[in-house]
């Protein structure tokens, strides 16, 4: 455990040292603040439900960039075999780093909190539906984390594990949106594998078993993933 946290703290530093961080933060805060105008304009109610809605699929697009320099950098820049030699466990390497993208991502969420305030102080939100919803955000970030730190172990290349982050997570979302088009056996299979289809109870208030498990179901595969990725990488 000690080592997960020494790593968390190198990660953050590393972030809070360059202008990643804080442009990613602007960037997001700003799209909120777009996403949340355009939800009271469009729909006329006080509510969070566009702006929450949109802001996961910024997400996808947002958060592997955040990821892929985790382990593309090192294998850059020659310390990824200094890595696999140390004494340092595997698992506690990717799981702190993990943290690491998911505090940054935790960081972007609590900046977004200004605008339920901003719907409490003209009008009377429901409270419950607005801590359901970013609770899904939340695991939301914890898999896009956790694919982002995949694409990151399979090249050496930041902009590459940055651009096939996207690719791995993006059809998890558009999945939800084809079934539609597909067979009635293949409807289940599909619905039950798209994040939207979880995602939406908690938007709705609803906090589901299910959809947690598999949030954490999602996030631990990826994570097994870059884990086995990164062993067979050690033994070459």
């Amino acid at each position: 455990m000690r080592t997960v946290w020494t790593i968390l703290k190198k990660e953050l530093r590393v972030y809070f040292v360059s202008p990643l961080a804080y442009v990613f933060l602007g960037v997001f805060l700003f799209l909120s603040g777009i996403f949340f105008y355009l939800g009271i304009v469009l729909t006329g109610e006080a509510s969070l439900r566009v702006m929450l809605g949109n802001l996961a699929i910024s997400l996808i697009f947002v958060l592997p960039m955040l990821t892929m320099r985790h382990f593309a950098e090192e294998q850059r820049a020659g310390t990824f075999e200094l890595l696999m030699t140390s004494p340092i466990s595997l698992a506690s390497l990717i799981v702190g780093k993990w943290l690491a993208s998911l505090v940054m991502c935790m960081l972007m969420l609590g900046g977004t909190l200004l605008f339920p305030l901003v719907l409490e102080y003209y009008g009377d939100p429901d409270w419950a539906v607005i801590g359901a919803s970013y609770l899904g955000l939340f695991l939301c970030c914890s898999g896009f984390c956790a694919g982002g730190l995949f694409a990151s172990s399979l090249t050496n290349d930041q902009v590459a594990a940055g651009m096939g982050g996207i690719v791995l997570l993006l059809p998890f979302w558009l999945i939800g949106n084809v079934t539609s088009f597909v067979g009635e056996d293949m409807q289940p299979v599909l619905e039950k594998l798209a994040m939207l289809t979880h995602l939406r109870s908690f938007t709705k208030g609803i906090i589901d078993s299910a959809d947690i498990v598999y949030f954490v179901a999602f996030t631990f595969v990826f994570l097994f993933l870059t884990y086995r990725t990164l062993e067979s990488r050690r033994w070459r």
